[in-house]
């Protein structure tokens, strides 16, 4: 799909058979036990797909067996994985923004304004290969995939300028990081967030010369079957 300057970064929309991959992309931080499914579904939803409080072995298998449903929709996959030769070393979450319950719901990241923008709720850069631009490189890729499925343009809620957290918690990205993706910021970190909570600004990037306005809002995706 996207091919880095020297030939050797691709970055791949996710398949059912690539599902392992993020599971290589993930090991050893947070994310590895996430499955790209936190930011996707409320407890309840979580509860009723059987991805929590079955015991860890059961857990893992109805996490991989929810993301691999995911992949396999024809519309739009559940996001990007990127590769340095055949090694997977890269994951992006993308889709709109009805997908992921607990993005739609925070008070952390309400909508700005009506446009039916997707988002991405999360990006992990594998250990041994971040600081060499592949996050930057997959959230061009996520714009450039979103556009081609009729996005008008893509969010991201990354941890402000200035703020720091250890590196496996920065899932949600930084400031920085989408704005030299091309990103500009529509909206500074909100006022009256809970303490602990990690200062965010909502940034956006268009897919297009006029981005379409929805007139109401898509229904509210249920946990898979």
């Amino acid at each position: 799909m996207a091919t880095a300057r020297d030939g050797k970064l691709t970055i791949r929309p996710l398949t059912a058979a690539r599902v392992d991959d993020v599971k290589t992309v993930t090991r050893g931080t947070w994310g590895s036990t996430c499955w790209d499914l936190f930011p996707r579904y409320s407890a309840a939803q979580q509860r009723a797909l059987g991805i929590v409080n079955t015991g860890p072995g059961t857990a893992e298998a109805k996490r991989r067996e929810a993301l691999a449903k995911l992949a396999r929709r024809r519309k739009n996959s559940a996001g990007l994985v990127a590769y340095e030769g055949k090694e997977p070393i890269g994951f992006i979450s993308l889709g709109p923004r009805y997908d992921f319950s607990r993005v739609a719901n925070s008070k952390a990241t309400p909508p700005v304004d009506d446009v039916a923008a997707w988002v991405v709720p999360c990006i992990t850069v594998r250990r041994g290969y971040r600081g060499k631009g592949v996050a930057v490189a997959m959230i061009r890729a996520a714009v450039e995939y979103a556009g081609k499925r009729g996005a008008p343009a893509v969010e991201a809620h990354p941890r402000a300028d200035g703020k720091r957290v250890h590196d496996d918690f920065a899932f949600f990205g930084t400031q920085a990081m989408f704005r030299k993706a091309g990103f500009r910021t529509i909206r500074g970190v909100l006022p009256g967030l809970r303490k602990g909570w990690t200062p965010r600004v909502t940034m956006r990037a268009s897919c297009g010369s006029s981005p379409r306005i929805s007139s109401a809002s898509p229904r509210r995706s249920k946990p898979a079957r």
